[in-house]
């Protein structure tokens, strides 16, 4: 069976946003195809469901997938992965929302470019932005075993290799005159479209190494504090704005600082105890 529109599923990682477009395309040339009807097809409770979904008001049961995919006209792999993509859409979990979406991965008609694989590779494992950093100011000479080591904690030499390797093919590092590699002055954008779910593991690997640092530095090698706090909602805000402008002058000090001797996790965490 031929496909009913031209929008490809592979291109997708949010459910909604390919339910959305290949409603649009398809309503070109299937004037039957309205909310009512695909209501019908799925025996979903009401005329309204579908917009409802588009608009994250709620989700899709296990039920009404399979139907769904083929009211859509999905082919057997197109199915599969659009069952991956709603359950990772609708996951409540970390946990689960990285299991669907390693899933989605191993699709083979992923483009990679669509998913960006090479930034995916850097935010998975946390020595990638340190080996990153420590190439601003260490005279790195090829020696992956001496600069795996410059880790703390250490990692192997072959995963130094490696990273060197990716942030080569992002650019971020370049060749220096003595046998080794170089930062380059690569800024590091948040992509809007990038999966938070890459973002939220990330964050989880640095809080947990803040977690080893405990025992790892003594407390005139590190500064770790917590506050327990009542707010207010505008006073939360005002935080949270505080909190940004502090992470940009920090930033704003490595613009100056023209002799760094070590590498940092700088960590900011603001988060409710209550309801």
């Amino acid at each position: 069976m031929p496909s009913a529109t031209t929008v490809i599923i592979f291109g997708y990682t949010d459910f909604r946003k390919f339910l959305g477009d290949y409603y649009l395309e398809r309503k070109k040339s299937d004037r039957k195809f309205s909310h009512r009807f695909i209501q019908e097809k799925v025996g979903a409770s009401s005329a309204g469901w579908f917009a409802d979904v588009l608009k994250s008001r709620t989700n899709i049961p296990g039920g009404h997938i399979v139907k769904l995919s083929k009211l859509l006209q999905l082919k057997a792999s197109e199915t599969d992965y659009f069952e991956a993509m709603v359950q990772f859409g609708q996951a409540a979990s970390l946990e689960e929302r990285t299991r669907y979406f390693n899933k989605m991965l191993a699709f083979k008609e992923v483009r990679a470019d669509m998913v960006g694989m090479d930034k995916l590779e850097f935010y998975s494992k946390w020595y990638h932005s340190a080996i990153r950093e420590i190439l601003f100011f260490y005279p790195f000479r090829g020696d992956y075993a001496e600069l795996a080591r410059k880790l703390s904690p250490p990692i192997r030499p072959t995963e130094a290799r490696d990273s060197v390797a990716l942030l080569e093919r992002l650019g971020m590092v370049e060749p220096n005159t003595i046998g080794g590699y170089k930062s380059k002055e690569a800024v590091l954008k948040k992509d809007s479209s990038f999966p938070s779910v890459v973002m939220a593991n990330f964050l989880k690997n640095n809080m947990e190494l803040a977690i080893e640092a405990l025992d790892r530095y003594t407390k005139e090698e590190r500064d770790v504090s917590a506050l327990t706090i009542a707010l207010s909602e505008q006073a939360f805000s005002q935080v949270k704005d505080d909190i940004r402008a502090l992470r940009k002058k920090i930033l704003a000090m490595t613009e100056v600082d023209i002799a760094p001797t070590k590498v940092y996790q700088c960590n900011f965490q603001f988060f409710p105890l209550s309801l």
